[in-house]
């Protein structure tokens, strides 16, 4: 209790006891006291506990201090939830941002290195659904990080994990997952009535490769009001014989991965100039970590693409 509390409390119009006074301030201090230290016991023995995409509860006793991540788009979000600072290593490729490069890799396309991980002693580990095998996460487990596993199909997906990032690290990922739904809603909102084209959506080239089914970049191009016509190929990434691709013939052809320069691309394409879309010049090329990582820089990479498909009309 304050002063100026004892102050109203001596200033009352019944006469007090100094003695009886005093110990009531004390008791009532240290009985305020206990309940504090009791709030900060329960808070701090509280579990966070979270399903990840395996349908696994992750639980943890305190938020994450040291953050590993095994695929480049999860460092990405990790960092772009604000839990940057306590991610200790990466997978290979994890280049944004700048920082994310300098840190010390524990995966590779080859599979991932249980031993360089162990060394940094991760309390989590986040991981890709697509890249990671039932038994290491069993064994990443037994290391004793919680492993959170997530999985990235939809454009939706991209504002659910920078939440549980923020969950599991103990930091606010609200401001970095409404600035992406609200980038996206612009970007789709913009691009809403354009005439609909066909496109063939090329992510490499040797051998010839597509996104089939539900899939975030087939997202993409639906936001742009255009359709990869191998959409309906069975799998996520099917390979496309040359016969199939000139037998559809579509008018446009997307390059995200395929070559590391627009130049590069259409170099590689002027190798088929009978394809309509060769021969009418309507290719676009977008860089692949714009748009082959969903990520909270994925809106820019589809206001980019829609541009360049405004001009291939």
């Amino acid at each position: 209790m304050n002063r100026a509390a004892i102050a109203r409390c001596d200033n009352e119009s019944e006469p007090r006891n100094p003695t009886r006074l005093s110990a009531l301030i004390c008791a009532t201090s240290a009985f305020i006291c206990v309940l504090i230290a009791f709030g900060v016991t329960q808070s701090a023995a509280a579990e966070i506990r979270l399903k990840d995409d395996l349908g696994r509860e992750v639980a943890m006793r305190h938020p994450a201090r040291r953050i590993v991540t095994l695929a480049p788009f999860l460092t990405e979000l990790a960092f772009s939830a604000g839990a940057g600072p306590r991610v200790v290593g990466a997978s290979a490729f994890s280049d944004y941002p700048p920082e994310a490069a300098r840190l010390p890799e524990v995966a590779t396309a080859a599979g991932l290195s249980l031993e360089s991980l162990a060394a940094l002693k991760p309390d989590l580990v986040l991981a890709w659904k697509d890249s990671v095998r039932p038994e290491e996460v069993a064994l990443l487990s037994r290391l004793g990080a919680a492993v959170f596993v997530a999985q990235a199909r939809s454009l939706a997906d991209v504002p659910r994990i920078l939440h549980a990032i923020g969950t599991l690290a103990g930091v606010d990922a609200s401001a970095a997952a409404s600035a992406y739904e609200e980038k996206l809603a612009r970007v789709r909102a913009r691009y809403a009535k354009r005439p609909p084209v066909d496109v063939f959506l090329e992510i490499w080239s040797h051998p010839l490769t597509t996104i089939s089914g539900r899939h975030f970049m087939n997202e993409a191009l639906g936001i742009c009001r255009a359709r990869n016509v191998f959409d309906d190929l069975p799998g996520v990434a099917p390979e496309v014989s040359w016969e199939e691709l000139y037998k559809r013939d579509p008018p446009v052809i997307v390059g995200v991965g395929s070559a590391l320069t627009d130049a590069g691309f259409r170099a590689e394409w002027r190798e088929h100039p009978t394809l309509r879309a060769v021969r009418s010049g309507r290719l676009v090329f977008v860089p692949p970590d714009r748009l082959q990582r969903p990520t909270a820089r994925t809106p820019d990479g589809i206001a980019e693409l829609c541009a360049a498909l405004d001009r291939a009309r």
